[in-house]
């Protein structure tokens, strides 16, 4: 494997000792894969757990529950697309554990290898040959009629602010700061991260953005108005999203793994998140490749 090129996001990783897996259980190949590789970290000195519900049968390895999946953990290796790494990345970001995605998706933008690539990349792991990159991400919280906090958590990739009811569309304010930005008629409104851009927001027709660029991206979903345009502002500006004239219900859906009901009169405010999800780079990420890779440009 070539060496990682240093950046501002990137720092040097030490040798793994104990890998947990993350395996998408509903796919036949997500387990084989993950099966297959056992016996190549097993060769290497590295400890391997499961996570309970991920399709293991009894005996396979130690398996673990996901609230205490990443404790003690040196790295989380993920076989399946990026939905299963969104699903390893809230297991392992508050432990500070890093990822390593193997593709066995469609896109897989937040994979780092293709399945071919993990056995020989395996010894790299062991002697801590990678380096490790930090991706922003948001905090969410929602808040009531009163300004109460009634829901919080976390995304990588975005936080969309959606309607409820399929028949009505919703109006949304968007706020910086103090200042009302607009007032949007739309099916949803997208706050995503840079990481993100080339997920949900960019099927909404938002800009492609580099991971490197701090910043968070505000893209309308099929909006009923001239104003069509994706809103970037920096991370550290206070930036709220509410449904006004009252009949609009919605939810906020976080990196489609969960989503939290706005109450009426309510508001979804979203900040930088306070711990960035950790990626393992076993070799110069170049992002622009990546995108033309991944859309055949």
């Amino acid at each position: 494997m070539r060496a990682v090129t240093s950046k501002p996001t990137a720092t040097a990783a030490g040798p793994v000792g104990t890998v947990g897996l993350v395996v998408h259980g509903g796919r036949r190949e997500a387990g084989e894969a993950a099966r297959a590789a056992l016996p190549h970290f097993t060769d290497a000195g590295i400890t391997v757990v499961g996570c309970v519900g991920d399709g293991w049968q009894e005996g396979e390895l130690p398996l673990r529950e996901a609230a205490r999946f990443a404790d003690g953990l040196d790295l989380v290796t993920v076989f399946g697309g990026d939905g299963t790494f969104l699903r390893a990345a809230y297991l392992a970001r508050d432990p500070g554990v890093a990822l390593l995605g193997i593709n066995l998706g469609r896109l897989g933008f937040l994979a780092e290898l293709e399945e071919t690539q993990l056995a020989p990349a395996i010894d790299d792991l062991a002697r801590g040959a990678f380096e490790v990159e930090e991706r922003m991400t948001l905090n969410v919280e929602v808040l009531d009629a009163d300004r109460n906090t009634v829901g919080r958590s976390w995304a990588l990739n975005e936080a969309s602010v959606e309607r409820t009811v399929p028949q009505r569309v919703i109006i949304l304010e968007v706020l910086v700061g103090e200042t009302s930005f607009s007032r949007v008629p739309a099916d949803a409104m997208i706050v995503a991260t840079p990481t993100g851009s080339t997920a949900y927001a960019f099927s909404a027709g938002g800009p492609i953005v580099s991971p490197l660029v701090d910043a968070i991206l505000l893209t309308p979903v099929a909006p009923h108005s001239l104003f069509n345009r994706t809103i970037v502002v920096d991370p550290a500006e206070p930036l709220s999203v509410r449904p006004v004239d009252g009949e609009n219900l919605c939810l906020v859906s976080l990196d489609g793994r969960e989503s939290i009901a706005v109450p009426r009169g309510g508001l979804v405010r979203v900040s930088r998140g306070e711990q960035p999800v950790r990626m393992v780079r076993l070799e110069c990420f170049d992002f622009y490749a990546r995108v033309r890779q991944k859309f055949s440009l």
